[in-house]
C-alpha cells in the first residue's frame, strides 16, 4: 500500500511516546497537544455518564489515530485516553500539525478522514469494545477454565469467533497473543483461584476484567493486585457470582460491589444453559437491553411489552426503569415469569388503588403507606445487586436538581424514590439527598441501559400518546356523589395534571438519545387514563400490540 501524506509526517516529523499502562494520554477538557498514532499496544477511550460513573466509548488498536477531531475543530478532548496496557506511539506536536495542514492540502484531507473514521466508529460502527477478556476465579469452589470453556461454546453459538488460553500461555511471547487476537473476534483468558502469576499476566493484557466467585465466596483480603491501572480506574471490571443451581433468590451480593471498583454485576446458576447464553450475549456484543417509562396506569403496557417479547423469542439481558416502569422493570429482573408479573401487578395496584391514603397535603396528597406496604409485600428486602438480571432505575434528586440513578442498595426503597411523584407521594431523602419521582429529568431511561452494555436496547415509552384533555380535569361523577361512589379512591383530577407534567420530557427524549442500537416502541394507550388503576387489561393489550407490530425490527434480535 503506497504511503500517505499523514504517513509521510509521521515518518519526518513524529517523536516516539511510551506510555505506561494506566497512564492518560489525555483528560476530557484538555487541549490536543499533538497528533498521535498507536504503534503498539491498547488505548481506552472512557466518557462521563449520567451521575458518577464511566462508559468504555471505544477501544483503540495499532494504527488507530488520535487527536485529528481536536485539533481540526479546535475543540478539547470530550473523553479520557488511557493506556489500557504498555503503549508506544508516533506523536507530532500541534503547531506543527497545523503548519502541514496550511502548507499540504493532502495531509489536511487525510486528517479529516481520520476524524470522521474516529466518529464512525463513536456512533457505533465499532461495537467491539473489549476483545480480550481476563476471566479470574477468587475461589477454589469455581472451576474456572470449564466455565470459560463453556462461555466461549455459548459465544461462537451467537456468530463470533473465539479463543480460549489458560495458565499453559503464561511467559508465552507477545506474538501468540497477538496473532490469536488478529484471527478471532474475542480472546478469553482463563486463571484459576492460585495461578497468581498467570493472573497477573492476564492483568496486563486485557480489554475487561471478570472476577468469578461463589455465592459464598469470602471477599479478597486486600487490594485486587492482578488489575491493571487503567483497569481500576476506569471500572472496566465486572463480578460474576456462580449461585447454586437450586437458588431462588441470590444474596449477599451487595458486599461484592464494595470490595472492587467494578462496573458491573451478574448472576448465574451452576450449570444453567439459560444464564450463559445471557453471559455469551453480554461479552460478545450481543445483549438486549429494555428500557420502561414511566406514564401512571398507562406503564401497565409494559407488561405487554414484555409478553410479546417473549413470544418473539426476545431474551432480555439489562432493565431500566423510571417510575411505574421501574416497578414492572424491577418484576422481570426479579425473574418473575409472565404469570407472576402479571398477578403481582394486578395485586399492588389494579384490584385497589395505591393513591387512597388521603393525608393533609402538608408534603404530599398521600401518606404513601399503601404504596410502601405494597412494594413490601412484592419486593421484600431484595438489594438491587441480588437481581437475577441487572437493573437500575432512576429518581430525581432535588438536591442537586439532576437524576439520581439506584444501581445498588434496597430495590423497594428505590422503586419508591423513582415513584414519588411531587405532591402526590411524599418524597425520598437518601444519603443526604431528596427524591422524587425520576420522570422529571429521564422519564424513558435509555441511556441508563446503554451505559451497561454494546448490544441493542428497546425502548417503551408510554408517554408520547396524546395527553390530557380538557374533559380530564372535571371530577366523574360530579359533585359529592364523587366521595360516595368512591370515585376518590383514585385520586382527584389533579394526579393527571401532575403525572402529565412530570412525563412531558419523556417526548423529546427518545429523539434526542436515537442511533442504530435502539429501537422505539410506542403503545397506543390515549385511551387509558393516566390514573385508571383498573385499566389493566386495556393497556396490557396495547402494549403487546405494539411490540407485536415491532416484530420485523425486533427480529434480529431473536435468542
Amino acid at each position: 500500500m503506497p504511503s500517505t501524506a499523514l504517513d509521510d509526517a509521521l515518518d519526518v516529523d513524529a517523536s516516539w511516546v511510551a506510555l505506561p499502562g494506566g497512564t492518560p494520554l489525555a483528560e476530557a477538557g484538555e487541549p490536543a497537544s499533538a497528533l498521535y498514532r498507536l504503534v503498539a499496544g491498547r488505548l481506552a477511550e472512557v466518557e462521563k455518564v449520567t451521575g458518577n460513573g464511566e462508559r468504555l466509548t471505544a477501544v483503540h488498536r495499532p494504527g488507530a489515530v488520535i487527536g485529528a477531531a481536536q485539533i481540526l475543530s479546535d475543540e478539547p478532548y470530550g473523553t479520557t485516553v488511557t493506556a489500557l496496557r504498555d503503549s508506544e506511539l508516533l506523536a507530532i506536536p500541534a503547531d506543527r500539525v497545523d503548519a502541514l495542514m496550511r502548507q499540504n492540502p493532502e495531509f489536511l484531507t487525510e486528517m479529516a478522514r481520520s476524524a470522521l473514521s474516529r466518529m464512525g466508529a463513536a456512533t457505533g460502527a465499532d461495537q467491539r469494545k473489549s476483545s480480550i477478556l481476563g476471566f479470574v476465579a477468587v475461589c477454589d469452589g469455581v472451576a474456572m477454565r470449564e466455565l470459560v470453556e463453556r462461555l466461549a461454546r455459548a459465544m461462537r453459538a451467537v456468530g463470533v469467533k473465539v479463543a480460549v488460553l489458560g495458565v499453559e500461555a503464561d511467559d508465552s511471547p507477545p506474538t501468540l497473543l497477538s496473532a490469536l487476537e488478529a484471527e478471532n473476534d474475542y480472546v478469553l483468558m482463563s486463571a484459576e483461584r492460585r495461578e497468581l502469576k498467570f493472573a497477573a499476566y492476564c492483568g496486563r493484557q486485557i480489554d475487561r476484567l471478570i472476577l468469578v466467585g461463589g455465592a459464598d465466596t469470602p471477599l479478597p483480603d486486600g487490594p485486587i493486585t492482578f488489575a491493571a491501572a487503567a483497569i481500576r480506574r476506569h471500572h472496566l471490571l465486572d463480578f460474576v457470582l456462580v449461585q447454586p443451581a437450586d437458588t431462588r433468590f441470590p444474596a449477599n451480593s451487595e458486599r461484592w460491589l464494595s470490595a472492587a471498583p467494578a462496573s458491573r454485576l451478574f448472576q448465574i446458576r451452576q450449570g444453567d444453559g439459560a444464564d450463559l447464553a445471557r453471559l455469551a450475549r453480554i461479552y460478545a456484543g450481543k445483549s438486549v437491553g429494555l428500557a420502561l417509562s414511566g406514564g401512571g396506569a398507562r406503564a401497565y403496557a409494559h407488561v405487554g411489552a414484555a409478553k410479546a417479547l417473549r413470544q418473539l423469542g426476545v431474551p432480555i439481558d439489562f432493565l431500566a426503569g423510571t417510575s411505574m416502569g421501574a416497578v414492572i422493570a424491577a418484576g422481570l429482573a426479579m425473574g418473575w415469569d409472565l404469570q407472576e408479573l402479571d398477578r403481582r401487578i394486578r395485586q399492588a395496584f389494579v384490584e385497589s388503588s395505591p393513591l387512597s391514603d388521603i393525608a393533609l397535603p402538608l408534603l404530599a396528597m398521600t401518606r404513601g403507606r399503601r404504596v410502601d406496604h405494597r412494594l413490601e409485600t412484592h419486593f421484600g428486602d431484595t438489594q438491587i445487586s441480588d437481581l437475577w438480571r441487572p437493573f437500575a432505575c432512576v429518581s430525581t434528586d432535588l438536591t442537586t436538581g439532576g437524576p439520581y440513578i439506584h444501581r445498588r442498595g434496597l430495590l423497594r426503597r428505590a422503586l419508591r424514590a423513582s415513584l414519588s411523584l411531587p405532591g402526590v407521594l411524599p418524597p425520598v431523602v437518601e444519603n443526604g439527598h431528596v427524591l422524587v419521582d425520576g420522570a422529571l429529568v429521564r422519564n424513558l431511561p435509555v441511556d441508563v441501559v446503554r451505559e451497561q452494555h454494546d448490544g441493542v436496547t428497546i425502548g417503551v415509552d408510554v408517554a408520547v400518546a396524546q395527553g390530557l384533555k380538557p374533559d380530564d380535569l372535571l371530577l366523574r361523577p360530579s359533585g359529592w356523589r364523587w366521595l360516595t361512589s368512591g370515585a376518590w379512591r383514585k385520586g382527584p383530577p389533579i394526579v393527571s395534571v401532575l403525572i402529565r407534567s412530570a412525563t412531558l420530557p419523556s417526548v423529546t427524549a427518545m429523539a434526542a438519545a436515537r442511533d442504530s442500537r435502539i429501537v422505539e416502541i410506542i403503545p397506543d394507550v390515549e385511551g387509558v387514563e393516566l390514573q385508571d388503576w383498573n385499566a389493566f387489561d386495556k393497556a396490557v393489550e396495547a402494549g403487546y400490540r405494539a411490540t407485536m407490530e415491532a416484530a420485523e425490527r425486533l427480529a434480529p434480535l431473536k435468542a
